[in-house]
């Protein structure tokens, strides 16, 4: 059965992939009634408020909306910058009308006729929950959505309990001992902060990980981690390449292999960390695993470790009156050596963010989708076998944004029927190659997302659809090229110029 196209649309979520969700669907003709969710007072999701200093890792051509343009980002933009973007965003293509904030979805209810939900919701300054019937329901919240704090024994810690988001004044800090716990990139920007500010700064990793420099060799990282020759080179393919290039990739495993042995002692050269932080598992690994790989400028951080803050390997076990204890690989390994005791009256979680969207459905519905344990199962990493749903912005690259932009025009032109909706008989085969595929680098993942380096193939897939081919140059261009925005929008610009509509080609309207 061929869903009809919606008149009633609703967006939970007012982060970057919510924002452009709205602008894309808003140019459905027959759309009567569209309203975007936000819980908080204002829109921007991560980048709404965070830790004193936040900001984006990659480069503003690289994390900006594709429409709106780098206009006024410096060239990492800060947490405020992209605040104000997407301020921005909504100014210039009128979305506030469409926009509820202060207002927190608790419940989708399937509805029992036509397909869509029933959509529960509270303002902030009400009483009691209101419901509304929407055609379509568009979750785009994201992967940073509840902060996330490990349970521990503190009834006896004097001092203060932070997570990194609660970070906002580094006054916080002053004169105190402080301990970050984690190694993402909000446990180092918080550990580099710490160094300036506190009496003793420590950052506690329990497991290491990988960290790419902003410029590596001197080259900026995004000619080599954001573009298409270097994904070629050193990741095996896509789970859609053809059979020509499956055999490339075995032929160029051992190349690979060797590439790797090379780059990752280069690679911790740049920052010249304590040996004991050197990472337990490869730096491969640690991107086909699907876990966020942190870009930092290696200066700041040498810094910190010059003014005597320390970095120590282990896991946080408890906290005392006045300090954290910490179990090592040492101690551990010593025969029941006792753990470490630091002195703390500030203990920093930055140890990430849960998932939300689970708990706004009910069990059968959430078995429906997520019959794996393993996230939502997605076709395109978009829809759910459910009808009347779509999840926008849950893949993790170093361009989240310009993902999402693709994502929203190619959900545009499904709901618009100028693509098909695929048939099981489609839809199942695809998602059970991309589960396979996935799980041959990734046994056990937390989330439904795309590796980082393979970001091309997947919009490629998306663009393929929207029948968006890029012409001989741009796919020269594009191997060479990193990823950025206005690449992108230029290359779909280019394509919607040369279009035949004898051939069917289309591009869906980008501003």
């Amino acid at each position: 059965m061929v869903e009809a196209e919606p008149r009633s649309i609703a967006i939970v979520g007012g982060g970057v992939a919510g924002l452009q969700a709205l602008h894309s669907l808003l140019q459905l003709p027959r759309v009567e009634k569209i309203v975007l969710f936000e819980k908080s007072d204002t829109i921007g999701g991560v980048w709404r408020e965070n830790y004193f200093g936040y900001g984006a890792q990659v480069k503003r051509d690289q994390y900006s909306f594709p429409e709106l343009g780098p206009a006024g980002l410096d060239l990492y933009p800060t947490g405020a910058q992209l605040k104000a973007h997407c301020h921005a965003y909504c100014e210039t293509f009128g979305l506030w009308p469409y926009i509820r904030l202060s207002t927190d979805v608790q419940h989708l209810t399937r509805r029992a006729g036509p397909s869509g939900f029933r959509v529960a919701w509270k303002r902030a300054s009400d009483a009691e929950s209101e419901e509304e019937d929407f055609d379509f329901v568009v979750m785009a919240v994201g992967n940073f959505s509840k902060p996330f704090i490990p349970e521990l024994n503190h009834s006896h810690f004097m001092g203060r309990i932070l997570h990194s988001s609660e970070l906002v004044d580094p006054e916080m800090l002053q004169n105190h001992h402080v301990v970050v716990v984690g190694y993402g990139k909000s446990a180092l920007d918080c550990f580099i902060l710490a160094s300036k500010f506190a009496s003793s700064a420590t950052l506690v990793a329990r497991r290491p990980a990988w960290i790419l420099p902003q410029r590596f060799l001197g080259i900026p990282l995004e000619y080599l981690a954001s573009t298409r020759w270097f994904a070629h080179v050193v990741f095996p393919p896509y789970y859609n390449a053809s059979r020509l290039r499956r055999w490339i990739g075995v032929f160029l495993w051992p190349l690979q292999a060797l590439l790797w042995w090379i780059l990752v002692p280069i690679l911790w050269f740049h920052f010249r960390l304590p040996r004991a932080m050197w990472p337990s598992h490869s730096l491969a690994w640690q991107l086909w695993h699907g876990h966020s790989v942190s870009i930092c400028d290696p200066a700041p951080l040498k810094e910190a470790l010059r003014r005597g803050a320390r970095m120590l390997r282990g896991q946080l076990l408890g906290l005392t009156g006045t300090g954290c204890i910490i179990g090592t690989e040492s101690a551990a390994s010593s025969g029941g050596e006792a753990p470490v005791l630091l002195t703390a009256d500030v203990v920093v979680f930055a140890t990430g963010y849960q998932e939300s969207w689970s708990k706004l459905f009910d069990e059968e519905t959430l078995k429906a989708l997520d019959p794996h344990g393993e996230g939502p199962e997605l076709y395109k990493l978009i829809l759910p076998d459910l009808p009347g749903l779509a999840f926008l912005g849950r893949i993790l690259t170093t361009c989240d944004i310009v993902t999402s932009f693709v994502q929203a025009q190619w959900l545009q032109a499904l709901l618009a029927h100028q693509i098909p909706r695929p048939a099981p008989a489609v839809r199942q085969p695809t998602q059970k190659s991309y589960r396979e595929w996935r799980r041959s680098f990734a046994p056990v993942v937390g989330h439904t997302m795309v590796a980082v380096p393979r970001v091309f193939d997947y919009l490629d897939e998306l663009m393929d659809d929207l029948q968006v081919w890029p012409s001989g140059r741009d796919r020269f261009l594009g191997l060479f090229q990193p990823l950025t925005a206005q690449t992108l929008l230029a290359a779909m610009a280019r394509a919607r110029a040369t279009a035949s509509p004898v051939q069917g080609r289309r591009v869906v309207p980008v501003a």
